[in-house]
């Protein structure tokens, strides 16, 4: 499944590419997600997710494997399986930022991701349109200046995140306006 997110983040390029050079604090801004180990490009990690009343968890690792400074790309790669039951994940994500003031970054990202075994069924439109909220809450996060990344620390809630998007639907089946 390809997603794409595209976001404009109050904060300079330079920044912003620093951050995303830090593999814990991609870990630390990304939420239920944490990087538990790094060496040298490469990562270990954890990410927990709920599900309605199920928790998931899904240990992993994954690597920097690509990083260019004067285009501004990185790619990471990651896979990850369920701890307690046969779910598997793999992902690949490409980040591309724009200046776009001396202030401002575009950050644009691509992700391939693909489920294995999971007990979710869902399409790539629900995906995307799901994904987009927690997409902007990480690049956010990202954005910032220091250490501080929003103070959310829980799990990745799948339900609620999904509850969002279906709740800014109406009953004939068109989106809200907000």
């Amino acid at each position: 499944m390809k997603l794409h997110h595209d976001h404009e983040l109050d904060a300079p390029v330079e920044l912003v590419w620093e951050h995303f050079m830090d593999l814990r604090r991609i870990g630390r801004c990304f939420p239920g997600a944490e990087v538990t180990e790094v060496d040298g490009d490469a990562f270990v990690g954890q990410i927990r997710a709920r599900l309605g009343p199920l928790s998931l968890w899904f240990d992993g690792t994954g690597s920097m494997t690509e990083r260019d400074a004067s285009a501004r790309r990185a790619r990471l790669e990651a896979t990850g399986h369920e701890r307690h039951g046969l779910g598997r994940a793999t992902i690949g994500v490409t980040l591309t930022l724009h200046p776009l003031t001396a202030d401002r970054t575009r950050a644009r990202l691509e992700t391939a991701l693909d489920f294995y075994g999971m007990p979710l069924d869902v399409g790539r439109g629900l995906v995307q349109r799901a994904s987009d909220p927690l997409v902007e809450r990480f690049l956010t996060n990202m954005a910032r200046p220091g250490d501080a990344a929003d103070d959310d620390s829980g799990s990745l809630d799948l339900v609620r995140t999904a509850g969002d998007l279906l709740g800014s639907f109406r009953r004939d089946g068109r989106r809200r306006r907000h």
